[in-house]
């Protein structure tokens, strides 16, 4: 069970199915350049700065020996690229400054570089425009929309567990961070040429089942469970938890149900059963709605019958040792061990993820593995992965570890204690409000519905992958929803808006194309959306290498800031010089396909039309 505050879940035992007819051919991953190195292979075809950044390395290699490494100025006014003179200090035996100096007086400018200067210890590169637009806008249109991919992941898997509800309750806002978060780390994978298993860890075992077999043979009733099962099921779990506070019977009792759960007792299983079905359904539905799919729903109960096994290997290696009549595992640097077996004979939580993970090596070829999963578990994973390192398992495994959602007014949810706020909900008064929102704005729209849901599930996509994934995040769904601000709608109508001009364009016979004049371009507008576009294949390989989304989801946000500046700085249509209409139509198409692999990347569908 991955999230600590509601009950648990799983689904059929579905097998893991490799769907490879979805791994796309991707470009080629750019690395730092090395001195010696092939250049002709490192070029990035894609990856965002990078595809400049190679033509000043190459230069400064004339000049520089050793590794040359540029970082972007925190201020555009200080260039676009610059070079730390520090680490040649020592060597020349000369001031950083004055090595600054001498190398942009006398270095071999680039094609694409307009100006070299010295500020201080640095030289400073700064772009050429006009000809970045012209490559950059060239390769988004010959590329669509695989612009920004790379072949890191090339020829390698990555596993990705996440989201993992619980049986016996609906989905809350409480699972949507990992859900969230694994959706859109496991598109960014496939972006940059990943193979991809999605796998959902259902909870659904553990003392809890205890709980509600015990909930719904005292208090249950059948006619409520069948009309309402799973919100039903929330009312029994609460009632027994405040029940359990006033009579530690009820907790015994429900201990022992769950005893009798794992030694297959019939009316324990039945129940046990049925609660999962009702579960089942309901979450295949929400899925479906969010665009979500998986490879794997083994959940718990699926890798229970393999604990035995795991545990007897911990033994045998020596790992596994009795303490106050608990079956425990000591781990080095942990004051806390792990616990595998209760005093009463009972496997735990840890002991299942053992077992969960050994079997994933063995039948999963993967070479990372990601549980996106709370902060709160963080100790569990570490303590996890320490003990395969000593069974001698090297393989590469990462906690995505995110924070809570919080209620306004920054309560955590519980489900024991009644204070939940449940996906489906959140999800239709998000559709009803961008239904009544696009009614106001655009009562003409045919497919009313369909652009609703879009923009509803944008909203809180975005809304949840915007923060950095460690922070908690307050879960307020008017301000996700809002069409201005840093929000998902906001830039839903900015590609909605690219999308509108390009239609109206094409009424008029003018079609975007990558053979217009790119030298027009001189507004400051115009430039300052051109530099952003060169940077999004890299911005998306950020977020990939730190497991980070909201560094793409910011980006998009001051992308879609400098578009609509542009947009409103530099009309294209009304614009008499018609070299200038039509190097303004290709930018603004290219900035709609950034835009749409932005925010796709994110789970998100941009609208054509809102």
């Amino acid at each position: 069970m991955r999230v600590k505050w509601g009950i648990s879940f799983k689904s059929k035992k579905v097998s893991i199915i490799f769907k490879l007819s979805r791994f796309l051919r991707r470009k080629w991953y750019a690395l730092p350049f090395r001195q010696g190195s092939d250049k002709s292979l490192l070029i990035s075809a894609a990856a965002g700065r990078i595809m400049f950044e190679h033509e000043i390395i190459a230069a400064l290699q004339k000049s520089v020996k050793g590794e040359v490494r540029l970082e972007v100025p925190p201020d555009a006014k200080l260039g676009d690229f610059a070079f730390p003179c520090f680490s040649l200090a020592k060597e020349l035996k000369k001031a950083p400054q004055v090595i600054a100096q001498d190398l942009a007086k006398s270095m071999h400018r680039p094609e694409i570089v307009r100006e070299i200067t010295a500020e201080g210890p640095y030289v400073n590169f700064f772009l050429d425009t006009t000809k970045v637009a012209k490559r950059v806008v060239e390769r988004v249109f010959a590329q669509r929309k695989e612009f920004g991919a790379s072949e890191k992941g090339k020829g390698r898997l990555a596993a990705i567990e996440f989201s993992s509800p619980n049986i016996g309750k609906p989905m809350h806002t409480g699972h949507l961070p990992s859900t969230l978060i694994g959706h859109s780390l496991g598109r960014l994978h496939e972006f940059h040429g990943y193979r991809v298993v999605r796998l959902n860890y259902l909870g659904d075992w553990g003392t809890q089942f205890g709980k509600l077999i015990h909930a719904y043979l005292t208090w249950g009733e059948k006619e409520k469970l069948e009309k309402e099962p799973v919100k039903y099921l929330v009312e029994l779990y609460v009632k027994v938890t405040e029940e359990s506070k006033k009579d530690l019977a009820h907790a015994e009792a429900a201990r022992g149900w769950f005893a009798k759960l794992e030694k297959g007792d019939q009316m324990a299983t039945g129940l046990w059963s049925k609660f999962k079905h009702y579960s089942v359904d309901e979450f295949r539905k929400m899925y479906a709605m969010l665009g979500i799919e998986f490879d794997s729903y083994n959940g718990e109960a699926y890798y229970a019958p393999k604990v035995e096994s795991a545990i007897e290997l911990l033994q045998k290696k020596g790992f596994a040792q009795l303490h106050d009549g608990a079956l425990i595992v000591r781990i080095d640097g942990f004051d806390v061990p792990m616990m595998l077996k209760k005093s009463n004979g009972s496997t735990t939580y840890a002991s299942r993820d053992v077992a969960t993970l050994l079997d994933r090596i063995e039948t999963i070829p993967f070479d990372v593995l990601l549980y996106c999963v709370g902060h709160e578990q963080s100790m569990h994973f570490q303590q996890l992965f320490s003990l395969m390192r000593k069974l001698g398992h090297g393989k590469n495994f990462v906690h995505v570890a995110n924070g809570l959602y919080l209620l306004e007014g920054g309560g955590k949810m519980s489900t024991r204690e009644g204070r939940t706020v449940f996906v489906e909900e959140v999800l239709n008064e998000a559709i009803a409000l961008a239904k009544k929102t696009i009614e106001e704005k655009n009562p003409q729209l045919k497919r009313k519905d369909e652009v609703a849901l879009q923009v509803a599930v944008g909203a809180i996509f975005f809304g949840g992958l915007l923060n950095d994934r460690a922070k908690d995040t307050v879960f307020d769904l008017n301000r996700f929803l809002s069409f201005e601000g840093d929000t998902g709608p906001y830039l839903m109508y900015t590609h909605a808006r690219a999308s509108s001009i390009i239609t109206r364009a094409r009424e008029f016979g003018l079609e975007p194309k990558a053979s217009a004049d790119f030298f027009v371009l001189k507004h400051p507008a115009e430039e300052r959306v051109v530099k952003l576009m060169a940077r999004f294949g890299q911005k998306t390989l950020d977020a990939l290498n730190e497991y980070k989304p909201h560094v793409l989801a910011q980006y998009l946000i001051e992308f879609g800031r400098a578009f609509n500046e542009f947009y409103h700085a530099c009309p294209c249509l009304s614009e008499p010089n018609e070299d200038v209409k039509r190097a303004r139509l290709a930018l603004i198409e290219a900035s709609r396909q950034v835009l749409e692999n932005g925010l796709r990347l994110l789970g998100i569908t941009a609208p054509f039309e809102m």
